[in-house]
């Protein structure tokens, strides 16, 4: 006999719960998640109103989500939002998920330049959800934020705008920082840009594969193509004492620490580890004698 049908919020949740338990990692808040925003309510809510009546339409509606979710769509497009350093930023198949990590690579950028009117660049926006965070962070700073895809810029100038970020957060439509205009001097430029190997796609978890944009995951035979463009581009953009912060898989973040020592040879150059203790951040300290050298 099939399963009855969920009655209230609490059946709802446990039903998808059970559905998503043999497909996620994380069924229990994939089913929260789903359920808040069907619903409207916030997580506590979900909890202390399980005993409401889930109506019909929302309840159908939550089924189709879940459904679409066990055969792995990201939850974020299904609910159009991450939480990323406390915004929620809107997200789309235009658009990468934004990750935890790089949470991290922000908090690196601004415990540098906290309290400073710095000029900031983030470059490959997607979503905006580095600079919009960047500007939530330092709001003396300016952030430009550049992206090759014009469909990516639509999205995270919406979110730049709904987070009243829009006077503070600049966008280019570009490869990397080719039409960034000349005189501009960055304190920091931050960057997030492809780095998966092209023959390591079968490493990806599937959802990523199936559904999330793979221009903005694949950086060339080694994961560095693009990286390396931009460590050609940066030094006529930095100050003299400014610093390129770069997010890598650790697979590829030794890589990527020797080619930034070839393109800056007398830069002060580190990789710090993530939360997990895995290297993450590559930080290139880009003094005006290295600045010199790399032009």
């Amino acid at each position: 006999m099939p399963s009855p049908e969920p009655r209230t919020i609490g059946e709802a949740v446990e039903a998808c719960r059970l559905r998503l338990r043999a497909v996620s990692q994380t069924p229990w808040l994939d089913a929260r998640l789903l359920t808040q925003h069907v619903t409207g309510l916030d997580a506590s809510s979900v909890i202390a109103y399980g005993d409401c009546v889930l109506d019909r339409i929302r309840r159908k509606r939550l089924l189709e989500l879940v459904e679409r979710r066990a055969s792995g769509e990201p939850i974020a497009y299904l609910t159009g939002k991450k939480s990323f350093c406390g915004l929620d930023i809107a997200v789309d198949k235009r658009v990468l998920v934004p990750r935890p990590e790089s949470e991290e690579l922000v908090l690196s950028c601004v415990e540098e330049l906290r309290g400073t009117s710095a000029v900031v660049a983030d470059v490959g926006t997607g979503s905006g959800a580095l600079a919009c965070a960047l500007a939530h962070f330092l709001p003396d700073a300016t952030v430009i934020a550049t992206d090759i895809s014009a469909d990516a810029l639509e999205l995270s100038r919406w979110n730049a705008t709904a987070l009243g970020l829009a006077e503070q957060v600049l966008f280019v439509h570009c490869d990397l920082l080719t039409e960034v205009d000349a005189s501009i001097r960055f304190d920091a430029i931050v960057a997030n840009l492809p780095y998966v190997a092209s023959g390591a796609g079968a490493e990806l978890a599937a959802d990523v594969r199936a559904h999330e944009p793979g221009v903005a995951l694949f950086g060339g035979d080694d994961g560095l193509d693009v990286y390396r463009r931009l460590f050609a581009q940066a030094p006529a953009h930095m100050k003299p004492g400014a610093a390129l912060f770069c997010e890598a898989s650790p697979q590829i973040a030794g890589g990527l620490k020797r080619v930034a020592k070839d393109a800056f040879p007398e830069a002060a150059i580190e990789v710090r580890n993530d939360g997990a203790g895995l290297e993450r951040i590559l930080i290139c300290r880009l003094t005006q004698a290295a600045r010199h050298a790399a032009g």
